[in-house]
């Protein structure tokens, strides 16, 4: 023996596997949950060769009254099935048990059958089962419905008892039978009994609709919906590159059984087009059609281009060896979808089902790629060759595929597809299509790279893959082809230069962008190329001319040859448009002139002219072009400028407008020799922009006299002169009335009624703008002998007018003024017209007009209008208003000149009208104030010495002393006019020795006149309350109100007389004796109350002080005596309510009642009657009812939980009081004669122990239990002393014990009295310690388990070989075995275990001769341990095949020696006696006693 062989032995170490329910885990967290789980199903369905699969959504739920097991029962509801038309084989039988171990590992043409994607199914389901070929298999990886180690269930149609079990457990198997009609035509008794075989699979996943083990993702309708719905999102994808499979569904069925279709798609390929490569090609192709067909709410069908390309071998020698090693097949797949609207750049990856579309799938390509590539474990992405990755065999397998393959393919698409459009099978369009987009795809530099590959090989062998554009289905080599234009150039240029090259027999090819993107990254030599160029047509169009082609090509053609600014290369050329449709040469003759007009200049300043412009529809490039042209002075195209629009405009204006003629000229607007209707306006916009002087246009005729409102009218145009007789009518501001116009037309002056738009900076040159100024000016300007006859004509009416209209002027000259004091425009007092010359003047209409028969001097004129004033003030007359009349008058009175009749008719006047004087002339109202004119009682009194007769309030509170006399008060102006001048009207300038007067009144009033008293109390309370009055008094003024007696308060509840009305209830307190309506509920029976007031009034009056504390309490006597007169009490809403405010009254002012009251008060209410405070607790624990013991706060009175503890109510809070009121009931129990418990003390103590055990809380110390006496009545002893009977009564009564006994009360349960330890009857009988039980059972390390899997026993008949070699092991020279089918009816209380019963019955018995070792006893615990392994000598002492008794039963004895053994595995039997689960058995010492 070696060194090391001899060294001491090592403890074990090594990686362990993770058990089975993690490893599932570990892959659902791998296959993610939506639609990659349906692509799993149809992947491993077209590896069965099925072409049909079906998928259907169940919703139904089906019956659970027989079923194998009940734990089957909740798998009973909806599911989603998986269907196809291929049945399974004995080796896929085998592959969906092996999890994780795909029996498809070295098949090329498989790729997902039964691996790790199936396991994705658990996302949905915990119990997936199979229906299929002869089997019916239900799997329970959980370990849940067979029993432990066994994790699934298979029914053979073959075997009797199977049959009758598919035939007879009806709701077991009815899903399977309604789903087997639907997509079968066998019946499911056909298949069961007579065939005896299903050829297709069904598999059945119920939706998991709580959390298991394996997952916690419930699955309910919605999300089966979202899992169809992702799936629809790939459908027309999901068919393309399968072998097998064209046909998918996905059926829904409703609750009530009604079946509907949601999708159908199915594919098709044609063999009437079918292009194969030739035998001397490296590689394998072939090109068809493929049609996949949709059919859901809509009908789609999509068509497909599909090439295979495959890599003989031989060609590569890496692919050889990859493909070998890692059996994949060297062959990529490209599919194009034709005949549609695509995007270029949605081509994504598949393996033969598309990978997620993520951006890491996206390759950029308009082909969509499949090929057998390596995938990440979770088969969702592909593996590439990254930093963490560039020794991985299937990654780099993936990168040969891209870079030797799949550009072979690619080219032989393109190839095939150029071969199909010369045929015209396929779209020339749909070829383009099929090319890269190199733009789109240069940040995928894979793609990229692939992409380079195609375009390089084409372009070096040289292929023909342009279309012509005049024969698309002939194709030419890019040396060949004409190349459209670069840049962006319109459709309809590029159409013209099509047109004009193709008529010429030029090679044109038109190609999409992605194309002529393509050549321009990949031809080897690009500026070889021949491409459409300004100079190239202008070469064409100089060879072949332009006659022969349309207006609309000439004018493309001619924007194209101009974009290049090459203008020169142009002469010659017949392709200068004008207006009129013609073209002309480009040269610099005469007659070959343009003009080209702008914005700035538009050609319709010159409409003689038009004919010489180039048409104004042409496009901006082309228009651009032509003014940059004009610029250079090659040819005779003009820029109009404004020297050139004055130059023109001269010269051709018409004929019949003679610039020598002096008056008017006539405008023909609806003649076509003159100019349209929106020239003038135009031209006057041309002028106001360019032309600050309008002297260069002196006799044009451009003044409009009236507006152009109907164009087929003539207009009369005035031509500019400098002169001073014109005059506008209308400006932005002002306008000229039509009587003034009238008038400067008689008087020889023009008035002009231009548009809005006839302006300009020096058109007042010409023209006056219409304003009082201008028209003296043009007045002036004229005879003014003429000017004054022509007044003198007017009426009275006219010259008032014109007396408006001057009276606007600011200011006159020395001739205008002098000529205004010569005109007879103002009235005397008489009315006489005359001069306002060394004149007074009076304002009657300043706001009031003075009365005639009030005395005025003779020398004032009158002034009785604006104009007047205005045109008096420019003459510098001075002017009086009547506000200072009425002062003069004032000044009378207080002089003593007036009698009483005089001065009530000077005052009567003032007043009636002083809303105008007073706002007129502040020194009259003042002087007004001052004056004392109002008599009473034979006193003159000013007016602020009164009260305003129209307040209510005043009328009542106050006598008629108070008001002034009728005289001044006839109307409503009179009074306001007074109140203006100080006579009191608001009830805020009432004095606090007014408000004091009144209250005096009232207090005296109230013994003679209660009505009075009460109706002027009112008055007073409302007028202090809508008025801030009491802040004037002084604090001894407010004293002196707050101790009469008038405030109006209705009596307390209390206090009101039977028998009496409302009215009577009323009275008068004084402000002390008052509170607020808001304490009503808290002293509305023993104290007068008051609606709410203003706060300023209350905090004035007291009335928001709090009520005293004396008078709550006694409101709560008067509330305690009204409650014993109710019916109901409790249910009294008012009766809670005002409880309920006292209540939270006294929590708010806790400290004022807590001197006031005392513990054994009864204020609080209990439900029917009022208690103290030491009858009752706060609040009982959770989960606990202590009312058997002591009552509790009604839970409406908790929010006064501070009051009540402060009024000594008590509370239980911890765990330790609830435990002392067991040791409190123990007490009082110990104090008795006879120490028996109350049932209230029993029922107490027992709801106490079983909230300790609900609420899970443990208690130390000796707590006492309720327990029953011989007598049979019940008390309380000490937890120690007692246990629990957890035998009959019978065998209790029997019990001869050597110390008493205490049981404690039945009603206690088993889980309080283990959760107490409180021990069991039996057990203290038979002490495990006492008898010699130890603990004992099996155990399973974990590398015991791994040999028990490795070397698993299954077959029942191996028990007795077993035995018999253990027997052979120890020694032993007989063994032999005993079937029992004896019964042993022993009464459970009789057993070590009530549990024991169901193991009385029928039994094997097996013996030997040996006695166990110590060895043994250790051994024969050990799971698997196989502890004669290193033994050559032994072959099966107590190791793996001894554990083969477990298929016959749950629980293993065994007796050897003075030991008796109990092996309960599953811990149902012993539990009692089995304190750990870990350890599943005991062992009794037989030699103790």
């Amino acid at each position: 023996m070696s060194h090391k062989m001899k060294r001491k032995t090592r403890t074990s170490f090594g990686a362990t596997a993770p058990p089975f329910i993690d490893y599932l885990k570990d892959i659902l967290r791998r296959y993610p949950d939506g639609g990659q789980i349906l692509k799993e199903l149809i992947q491993n369905a077209d590896d069965a060769q099925a072409t049909k699969v079906v998928f259907i959504h169940d919703e139904r739920s089906y019956g659970t009254e027989s079923l194998c097991t009940d734990g089957l029962g909740k798998y009973q509801g909806p599911a989603l099935y998986a269907c196809n038309n291929a049945a399974f084989t004995d080796d896929d039988w085998d592959g969906i048990q092996a999890t994780g171990r795909s029996v498809k590992r070295n098949d090329p043409n498989k790729v997902g059958r039964f691996g790790l994607g199936f396991n994705s199914v658990y996302h949905i389901t915990d119990v997936p089962s199979i229906f299929s070929s002869g089997y019916l298999g239900l799997m329970d990886p959980q370990e849940k419905l067979f029993g432990k180690g066994s994790g699934g269930f298979l029914w053979s149609f073959d075997d009797a008892e199977d049959q009758e079990t598919l035939m007879t457990l009806h709701d077991q198997f009815q899903p399977f039978r309604d789903i087997l009609s639907l997509v079968s035509s066998q019946e499911w008794s056909e298949v069961i009994t007579e065939d005896q075989h299903f050829d297709g699979t069904i598999f059945r996943f119920p939706l998991r609709n709580e959390a298991s083990e394996i997952s916690d993702n419930l699955y309910d309708s919605g999300k089966v919906v979202q899992l169809f719905d992702s799936f629809i999102a790939d459908a027309d994808l999901s068919l393309l590159f399968l072998k097998n499979v064209t046909s998918v569904s996905l059926i829904h069925i409703n609750t009530d059984n009604s079946v509907n279709i949601k999708l159908e798609v199915s594919s098709s390929s044609s063999t009437d087009v079918i292009l194969e490569s030739g035998e001397q090609s490296v590689v394998e192709t072939s090109t068809s059609f493929k049609y996949i067909t949709l059919s859901s709410e809509d009908h789609k069908e999509r068509k497909w281009l599909v090439t295979t390309c495959c890599m003989k071998e031989g060609n590569v020698e890496k692919l050889d060896s990859l493909a070998e090693k890692l059996c994949f097949i060297p062959q990529v797949d490209l599919a194009f979808p034709y005949g549609q609207m695509v995007d270029c750049t949605d081509g994504r990856l598949s393996c033969f089902l598309p990978l997620p579309n993520n951006e890491s799938n996206k390759t950029g390509l308009p082909v969509y790629v499949n090929a057998c590539f390596g995938l990440t474990d979770n088969r969702r992405y592909i593996k590439w060759q990254e930093e963490d990755q560039k020794h991985d065999e299937a990654a780099l397998w993936n990168e040969l595929l891209i870079k030797e393959v799949l550009p072979q393919a690619y080219v032989m698409m393109i190839q095939d597809a150029i071969k199909l459009a010369r045929e015209s099978i396929l779209p020339v369009s749909s070829v383009y299509d099929i090319w890269p987009d190199v733009a789109q795809i240069q940040h995928r530099d894979k793609w990229y790279t692939v992409a380079l590959d195609v375009l390089h090989w084409l372009f070096r062998e040289n292929v023909a893959v342009l279309s012509l554009a005049k024969d698309e289905t002939k194709f030419v080599t890019p040396s060949e082809a004409v190349f459209p234009c670069n840049g962006s150039t319109s459709p309809q240029i590029l159409a013209a230069i099509k047109r004009t090259l193709v008529s010429c027999g030029e090679n044109l090819v038109t190609l999409p962008d992605c194309v002529v993107k393509a050549i321009k990254e990949a031809y080897p030599d690009h500026s070889t190329l021949r491409h459409v160029t300004p100079p190239f047509l202008r070469d064409i169009l100089h060879r072949i001319g332009v006659h022969n082609i349309c207006k609309e090509d000439k004018l493309c053609l001619l924007e194209y040859i101009l974009s290049d600014r090459k203008y020169k290369d142009l002469r010659g050329l017949q392709l200068l448009p004008l207006t009129d449709g013609t073209f002309r040469l480009f040269t610099d003759k005469e007659e070959d002139t343009a003009l080209i007009d702008s914005c700035e200049f538009p050609r319709e300043l010159l409409p003689f002219c038009k004919h010489l412009f180039i048409p104004d529809e042409l496009s901006t490039a082309c228009s651009t072009h032509l003014r940059d042209l004009a610029t250079k002075n090659l040819f005779k195209v003009i820029n109009i400028d404004k020297d050139r629009v004055t130059e023109y405009a001269r010269r051709y204006l018409p004929e019949d407008w003679d610039q020598t003629m002096t008056k008017h000229v006539t405008w023909d607007i609806g003649s076509t020799q003159h100019a349209p209707s929106d020239w003038l306006q135009g031209f006057w916009k041309f002028l106001n922009t360019h032309f600050k002087k309008l002297s260069s246009f002196t006799g044009m005729p451009l003044i409009p006299i009236e507006p152009i409102e109907d164009v087929r009218q003539p207009v009369l145009l005035a031509r500019l002169q400098q002169n001073i007789t014109l005059i506008f009518q209308k400006s932005k501001t002002t306008s000229l009335p039509d009587h003034i116009a009238q008038l400067v037309n008689k008087v020889g002056g023009t008035v002009v009624r231009g548009d809005e738009w006839f302006k300009h900076e020096d058109l007042d040159s010409y023209v006056l703008c219409p304003s009082p100024s201008s028209v003296m000016k043009v007045l002036v300007n004229l005879d003014s002998q003429h000017v004054i006859r022509e007044l003198k004509t007017l009426s009275q009416r006219d010259r008032e007018k014109l007396k408006d209209y001057l009276s606007c002027l600011d200011s006159v000259s020395s001739n205008e003024k002098d000529l205004l004091s010569k005109l007879p425009l103002f009235q005397t007092m008489t009315g006489l017209c005359v001069a306002a010359q060394s004149k007074q003047a009076v304002l009657l209409n300043s706001g009031l007009k003075m009365p005639t028969d009030l005395p005025m001097p003779d020398s004032v004129v009158q002034c009785a209008t604006e104009a007047d004033r205005r045109l008096l003030q420019l003459l510098n007359i001075k002017l009086m208003d009547t506000a200072q009349a009425a002062i003069h008058l004032i000044d009378c009175i207080e002089k003593g000149a007036c009698k009483k009749e005089d001065t009530e008719k000077i005052m009567t006047w003032i007043l009636q009208n002083g809303n105008v004087l007073f706002s007129q002339n502040q020194t009259l109202k003042s002087k007004c104030k001052d004056l004392s004119f109002i008599e009473m009682n034979g006193e003159l009194k000013k007016t602020s010495s009164f009260f305003d007769p129209r307040v209510e309030t005043f009328k009542v509170l106050f006598e008629s002393d108070f008001f002034p006399s009728t005289v001044y008060t006839q109307t409503q102006q009179m009074i306001e006019s007074l109140v203006e001048i100080g006579l009191l009207s608001k009830e805020m300038q009432v004095a606090p020795s007014h408000l004091l007067h009144a209250a005096t009144l009232i207090d005296k009033l109230q013994v003679d006149s209660e009505k009075e008293a009460a109706k002027r109390a009112q008055a007073l309370l409302r007028m202090l309350d809508a008025n801030d009055l009491l802040s004037k008094f002084s604090q001894q003024e407010l004293h002196c109100l707050r101790t009469l007696k008038w405030v109006p308060c209705a009596q307390p509840a209390n206090h009101k007389k039977q028998g009496t009305n409302k009215s009577q209830e009323r009275c008068l307190f004084c402000p002390d004796e008052v509170r607020l309506s808001e304490y009503d509920d808290i002293v509305g029976y023993v104290m007068p109350l008051i609606g709410k007031l203003t706060d300023k009034v209350n905090s004035k009056l007291g009335l928001n002080r709090l009520p005293p504390p004396e008078k709550v309490i006694e409101n709560l006597e008067v509330l305690k005596s009204k409650a014993q007169t109710m019916d109901d009490a409790d249910t009294n809403v008012d009766f809670k309510r005002k409880l309920y405010s006292i209540y939270k009254h006294m929590q708010d002012h806790i400290s004022e009642f807590a001197k006031l009251m005392s513990s054994n008060t009864r204020w609080l209410w209990d439900c029917n009657k009022f208690v103290s405070t030491q009858d009752l607790v706060l609040n009982y624990p959770p989960n606990l009812d202590l009312s058997s013991y002591i009552g509790k706060v009604p839970s409406e009175f908790l929010p006064f939980k501070t009051l009540l503890e402060k009024l000594g109510l008590r509370t239980l809070r911890s765990d330790e009081e609830i435990v002392g009121i067991l040791y409190s009931i123990k007490q009082n129990i110990d104090r008795r004669q006879h120490a028996f418990a109350s049932s209230s003390e029993i029922k107490a103590s027992i709801e106490i122990l079983n909230w300790l055990w609900r609420e899970k809380k443990r208690v130390s110390g000796d707590i006492p239990v309720p327990v029953i006496t011989e007598s049979g009545q019940f008390t309380l002893k000490p937890l120690s002393e007692t246990v629990f009977c957890d035998i009959s009564k019978h065998g209790l009564k029997e019990l001869k014990y050597s110390q008493e006994v205490q049981v404690v009360h039945e009603e206690i349960p088993k889980a309080t009295a283990e959760w107490l330890n409180i021990p069991f009857l039996s057990t203290r009988i038979l002490s495990p310690e006492l008898v010699g039980i130890e603990q004992c059972g099996q155990s399973e390390p974990i590398t015991m388990r791994i040999k028990n899997i490795l070397k698993e026993y299954d077959e029942e008949s191996d028990i007795f070989k077993e035995l018999i070699q253990n027997a052979e092991d120890a020694g032993a020279e007989v063994c032999k075995f005993l079937v029992d089918f004896r019964e042993h009816k022993e009464p459970p209380e009789s057993l070590i275990d009530p549990d024991m019963t169901i193991c009385q019955g029928p039994c094997l018995w097996a013996y030997n001769n040996e006695e166990f070792t110590p060895q043994d006893w250790e051994n024969i615990v050990r799971v698997g341990a196989a502890s004669k392994e290193n033994k050559v000598e032994k072959t099966g002492k107590f190791g793996l095949g001894f554990n083969t008794v477990y298929h016959i039963t749950d629980v293993l004895s065994i007796l050897s020696g003075k030991s008796l053994l109990i092996l309960d595995p599953n811990v149902t039997h012993l539990k009692k006696h089995i304190k750990h689960k870990t350890n599943p058995g005991i062992k009794l010492d037989l030699s103790q006693q």
